[in-house]
């Protein structure tokens, strides 16, 4: 971020102090009262400091003194995601010498601590007549495993981002991270253990960075593999999930559970935290590389096909609810459900493949050789 700075007159400077110290305690106070008695969403924390900054910046430029002690105070410690704990070499003890298949410098900071951002690991659930914290038009991840349905909305997941669920018997993890809009389940189990898995507390490219609470290798969220520590290149299994709207997939399973919230945790779920960001190209961390083929947030569902990895978006699929696409002499099949989930299917071999929703900047960012048809 950088900032013109016009050197203060004399006789601004003290209006300038006054106008800083009321700025920075009102918001030290404003981000304090909402950390401690919400727990906001880091995207939710930044929207404070922006706001702070923008007042801070328009009165700059109508008094003709600057407000830089705001950003000294409030921006570096966000924008350069400064802790006082290292979570990865205090928390984990991660070092030179740990199995890892990214650099560590690769891994960003998002929040004090390793599960800053707590899962739910006895989740409740509710029957559709009483899901009355669920909007028709609330995106929800949606699961179908040996005849049992469930549905996790995103406005909860938005604050926990990881569920340990045990679905018709099999212990499962759905997963999201509102940065990348990206939902993905996997089973927890490995080695033929169950484990649990938590919030790091790090990011890779801007997705969750998961970390399973036997071995504590790290997970990135998006291609389901460990990416430090002792399990690292491991694959998780992956579990199918539709990401639709609520009223989609209720319409089309009457009979589904969706996750409730916990009275007593104190947080509010009715607010959208990540409403702005999603409508915006920003990024809060950085990524590797990037395409601007189509706008970042652009939502896509990406599929590895072996040899190739396609994304189509999903305003393509909404115009046309099948569609064909032809790669190297093989024909896949794309195809939306009436109960909003998506399969690609090869129409010579009949294998068919798994869809990951998300934005297409997440995608692209992991699968930079990916075809994106639109």
């Amino acid at each position: 971020m950088s900032l013109v700075v016009r050197t203060a007159h004399a006789t601004s400077f003290g209006v300038a102090r006054s106008n800083f110290s009321l700025v920075s305690q009102e918001l030290r106070f404003d981000i304090r009262r909402k950390i401690w008695q919400r727990r906001l969403p880091v995207i939710a924390i930044e929207e404070i400091l922006m706001k702070n900054m923008y007042y801070c910046f328009m009165t700059a430029l109508k008094n003709g003194f600057w407000c830089l002690g705001v950003l000294m105070l409030a921006w570096p410690a966000f924008a350069q995601r400064s802790f006082e704990t290292d979570i990865l070499a205090d928390t984990f003890g991660f070092d030179d010498a740990t199995p890892k298949s990214v650099s560590l410098d690769d891994l960003q900071q998002g929040c004090p601590a390793r599960d800053c951002i707590p899962s739910i690991d006895d989740p409740k659930f509710v029957a559709v007549a009483g899901a009355g914290h669920v909007a028709d038009d609330d995106i929800v991840l949606a699961l179908a495993w040996k005849g049992e349905y469930r549905a996790y909305p995103t406005r909860i997941l938005d604050q926990h981002e990881i569920v340990n669920d045990v679905v018709a018997g099999t212990p499962i993890a759905i997963t999201y991270c509102p940065l990348c809009g990206s939902g993905v389940g996997v089973r927890r189990e490995i080695d033929g253990k169950v484990v649990e898995f938590g919030v790091s507390g790090v990011l890779y490219n801007s997705d969750l960075v998961l970390y399973d609470r036997t071995t504590e290798t790290l997970w990135d969220q998006i291609i389901a593999e460990g990416i430090v520590g002792p399990l690292t290149g491991n694959k998780l299994e992956l579990v199918a999930i539709t990401m639709t709207r609520w009223s989609t997939w209720k319409a089309a399973h009457p009979d589904t559970l969706v996750l409730s919230p916990d009275p007593d945790n104190g947080r509010d779920y009715t607010q959208d935290y990540y409403a702005k960001y999603r409508q915006e190209d920003r990024l809060v961390f950085p990524v590797s590389r990037s395409s601007d083929t189509v706008r970042p947030k652009t939502v896509v569902y990406g599929f590895d096909l072996g040899k190739h990895s396609v994304a189509i978006t999903e305003s393509l699929l909404q115009q046309s609810s099948q569609y064909e696409w032809n790669a190297e002499g093989r024909t896949i099949s794309f195809s939306l459900s009436e109960d909003g989930s998506v399969e690609a299917r090869d129409l010579e071999s009949g294998d068919t493949f798994m869809a990951t929703r998300l934005f297409w900047f997440a995608w692209f960012t992991f699968h930079p050789q990916t075809e994106l048809l639109q």
